[in-house]
C-alpha cells in the first residue's frame, strides 16, 4: 500500500473515510517510522488519523511494526516478571506518582522500567514532569541501554528515554512541538515492550473509548498487562477515586479492583504538581512511612505485586502493602 492510497482511504472525513486492515496499517506505520513520507503526508496521515479514530485492527498494525523496531533487552535473571511503566503526559494537575509506585515496586524487589518524553525539545526531547521527580529522587534518566540493564540489576530500576527503545518512535514524537497536538505516537508509545513474554506492561489511557480498543489490543495478542484509566494521563491510580484495575494474563482478563469513584481515601495532595522538589519530598515521606500511601495507589502496587509474580495471590499481595513492603 502506498502512502498515497492511505491517505485516499482514511483522509476523507468522519463521514466517508475507509479504515486501514491489519497489514495495511502496518506497513503504513512502518513507512512512518522510516520517515518514507514527506513532510506533507505526515502531517496530513497523522491528523487524518487523528480525526478519524483508530480501530483495533489499525491498532494492531501499528503495534507490530512499533515491537518490530523497538530494541530488545534481557530481564533480571531472578524476576518473573518487569514491571514497565510509560510516562508521556506533559502536565500534571495533581502531584505525579509514578515515581512512588516505581520506587516501592524496586525496592520490594520487582525490576521497573519507567520509559518516556515528550518530544520537541532540544537534544532527543523534552522530559516529562516524572522524569524530573526522579532525578531530585537520585534516580536520573539513563544515557544507554547498558546503563539501563546495569541499573535493573543492581538497583531494579531504570528511567529510560524513549528515543533509546525506538529512536524512531522518539523522533516522530519530537513532531508533538510543530503539531501542536498528541497524535497517534503518543498513544503507540505506552505499547512498548523491550521485554516480549518477560514483562507486565502497565497500560493506560484517560479515554474510556481508546481503553475498551487497548483492552481489545492486549487480549488479542495474548499479552500481560495492568490496564486502568489513566490519571492526568500517566500511569498512577488518582489517590482520591481508584480506577477499575484489570490483569491481563495471557490475554485473559481479570479485574483485580472494581472502580471506586467517590472520594473518601484520605486527605487529598495539596502539594503544587509543578514544583518537583514538594512533590519529590511528598513521594519521600510515602517511601520512608512518614506519610501513609493514598489507598488506590496502594491498590495498584498490590495488583503490580500479584501481576509480576510478586505474589502468589492478591491477598498475599495486599499483606505485602500492608506491613509496609518496600517502605523504609
Amino acid at each position: 500500500m502506498t502512502v498515497t492510497t492511505a491517505l485516499a482511504k482514511i483522509g476523507r472525513g468522519p463521514a466517508a473515510c475507509e479504515d486501514l486492515t491489519r497489514d495495511e496499517a502496518e506497513e503504513l506505520f512502518n513507512a512512518l517510522l522510516r520517515r518514507e513520507v514527506s513532510p506533507v503526508q505526515l502531517g496530513a496521515l497523522l491528523m487524518a488519523l487523528r480525526w478519524k479514530g483508530e480501530t483495533p485492527d489499525e491498532l494492531s498494525g501499528f503495534a507490530a511494526a512499533l515491537s518490530a523496531r523497538t530494541q530488545r533487552m534481557t530481564a533480571p535473571s531472578r524476576a518473573a516478571r518487569v514491571a514497565v511503566i510509560p510516562s508521556y503526559s506533559p502536565h500534571n494537575y495533581q502531584p505525579n506518582l509514578i515515581p512512588a509506585l516505581a520506587i516501592r515496586l524496586a525496592r520490594a524487589g520487582v525490576p521497573v522500567l519507567v520509559h518516556g518524553g515528550l518530544g520537541g525539545g532540544p537534544q532527543g526531547g523534552e522530559r516529562p514532569p516524572s522524569f524530573k521527580v526522579f532525578e531530585e529522587l537520585g534516580h536520573p534518566a539513563v544515557t544507554s541501554l547498558a546503563q539501563a540493564a546495569e541499573l535493573l540489576a543492581l538497583k531494579n530500576l531504570a528511567v529510560v528515554p524513549v528515543e533509546l527503545l525506538n529512536p524512531e518512535l522518539g523522533s516522530l514524537l519530537e513532531l508533538r512541538g510543530e503539531f501542536g497536538a498528541r497524535h497517534v505516537g503518543h498513544l503507540l508509545a505506552r505499547l512498548l515492550d523491550p521485554f516480549p513474554g518477560q514483562s507486565v506492561r502497565l497500560v493506560c489511557s484517560s479515554d474510556a473509548g481508546m481503553l475498551d480498543r487497548l483492552s481489545d489490543l492486549v487480549a488479542e495478542s495474548a499479552g500481560d498487562a495492568l490496564l486502568m484509566r489513566a490519571t492526568d494521563g500517566e500511569t498512577y491510580a488518582n489517590p482520591e477515586r481508584r480506577p477499575r484495575i484489570t490483569w491481563f494474563r495471557r490475554g485473559e482478563a481479570e479485574v483485580l479492583y472494581d472502580e471506586d469513584p467517590y472520594p473518601g481515601h484520605g486527605t487529598p495532595l495539596r502539594e503544587d504538581p509543578a514544583d518537583i522538589e514538594a512533590v519529590a519530598a511528598l513521594i519521600k515521606d510515602m517511601l520512608d512511612g512518614r506519610r501513609p500511601t493514598p489507598l488506590p495507589l496502594a491498590s495498584q502496587l498490590a495488583a503490580c505485586f500479584v501481576a509480576t509474580g510478586h505474589a502468589q495471590t492478591l491477598t498475599h499481595a495486599r499483606a505485602m502493602v500492608a506491613v509496609g513492603v518496600g517502605v523504609r
